[in-house]
């Protein structure tokens, strides 16, 4: 597949972008773009990837992404092989931090805004109260004609966001945002190499030459744009499609193992605890029954 760099440029005549997803799968490419955007998925499901973040998506998942934060909806493989029933839909809103003026953000009253924006550009999780709340204002948003009433659903979103305390940073304080598109449009080869051909732990080296790089010089710049080893990302690559494979509950843990390319069951375990927090089997009980319901 194409690395692509997606790049959103909102309408000069227009305060925001609303954008109606209703595809096989989610945007297939590493992107970055100056506009905030807020990501309400509807329908799929796939792994999600936030600066140094990876996690699995569902739907009613919604996610708040500051200026500048590189992101990725990689969706399940099934959902590329367009299977008949299997579709990925999502409610995205867009703006410019400034879309209200420059003068907007220094009034005292703009302030827990202004903070939220800046939080965002680690990517912001909501959850709980918070979610729901601000899925419901969105879809209502999507539903008006008026622009000031759509501006002023939008305020609304943003004051709920700004005093919400259910929701979860993504990415670490420790990732650099770079906004360079050849290092994007790199780096989304190697992602992508990699999504594709995690189960049989490719070398270092042919992940290496997919960047045009010695292993040496790979390594330095990949923990240099990701806060990450190659084996680390490997592993958390992995780890995300096994717990999909929990969810789905069709094989055994041992199996999962296995066929997400551990070779020896005990690092599985190890592996999957250290980035869950959890063993298989508790993440198993406690995701399915933490899914939240589709919008």
């Amino acid at each position: 597949m194409k690395p692509l760099l997606k790049i959103v440029e909102t309408q000069q005549n227009r305060a925001f972008q609303v954008m109606k997803v209703h595809e096989p799968h989610f945007f297939p490419s590493w992107h970055f773009h100056p506009e905030c955007e807020l990501m309400l998925v509807q329908q799929g499901t796939g792994i999600r990837f936030v600066g140094d973040s990876i996690e699995r998506f569902a739907p009613g998942d919604l996610v708040f992404f500051g200026s500048n934060i590189p992101h990725l909806y990689r969706s399940d493989e099934e959902y590329y092989q367009k299977k008949e029933g299997l579709l990925s839909q999502a409610t995205v809103i867009y703006f410019k931090e400034n879309f209200l003026g420059d003068a907007f953000l220094q009034l005292p009253d703009a302030a827990p805004v202004k903070k939220l924006l800046s939080q965002a550009r680690q990517g912001m999780k909501l959850s709980g109260h918070t979610r729901q709340q601000v899925s419901r204002l969105m879809l209502h948003l999507v539903g008006q004609r008026d622009g000031m009433d759509r501006i002023v659903d939008l305020l609304r979103i943003l004051n709920v966001m700004a005093g919400a305390r259910d929701y979860e940073l993504l990415s670490s304080t420790a990732f650099t945002t770079y906004v360079n598109a050849d290092d994007c449009e790199r780096i989304n080869k190697v992602y992508q190499f990699i999504i594709d051909n995690y189960a049989r732990t490719p070398s270092l080296e042919e992940v290496a030459g997919q960047a045009c790089m010695s292993p040496t010089a790979f390594c330095r710049y990949f923990k240099s744009r990701t806060n990450k080893t190659y084996i680390q990302f490997l592993n958390e690559v992995k780890i995300g499609n096994a717990c999909k494979l929990l969810i789905d509950n069709r094989l055994s843990v041992s199996q999962v193992c296995f066929q997400t390319g551990f070779n020896h069951f005990n690092h599985f375990n190890n592996q999957f605890k250290k980035i869950t927090g959890l063993t298989p089997g508790q993440y198993q009980q406690k995701y399915i029954a933490a899914l939240p319901e589709a919008v």
